[in-house]
């Protein structure tokens, strides 16, 4: 069963990791089947974190990405913002839904952060 990131979800993660900005995310991916992995974004001056979900909203996984080490940040899409992060050791590709139910203020200001980041 697929579940709804809340404004209060977003702001618990956001406190938990101490980061100035929280967002959703989803695997970006071609064909939805299997399910793409879920995540929250929590971003600092320093470092990104990735924390991937189950659909029980409990943590899965953690990949933290420190800035300074990301060598490409690449931003597409008209409606849903496809992001390509990438480090000397991996690439990251997310879709960012600006839109999402109840987030859209927290979604805008994360996609802002990763515009100015990406220039």
């Amino acid at each position: 069963m697929k579940w709804i990131v809340k404004k209060a979800d977003l702001e618990d993660y956001r406190q938990k990791f101490d980061g100035k900005l929280a967002g959703y995310a989803e695997e970006a991916k071609m064909i939805a089947l299997p399910l793409p992995k879920y995540y929250i974004l929590i971003l600092d001056e320093e470092k990104l974190h990735l924390i991937q979900l189950d659909l029980n909203f409990n943590e899965k996984a953690l990949q933290t990405i420190f800035l300074h080490d990301i060598t490409q940040l690449q931003l597409s899409g008209v409606l849903n913002k496809k992001v390509s992060i990438k480090t000397h050791n991996t690439t990251v590709k997310l879709l960012i839904k600006p839109m999402a139910i109840g987030i859209q203020e927290e979604q805008k200001l994360f996609l802002e952060r990763l515009s100015q980041m990406a220039r």
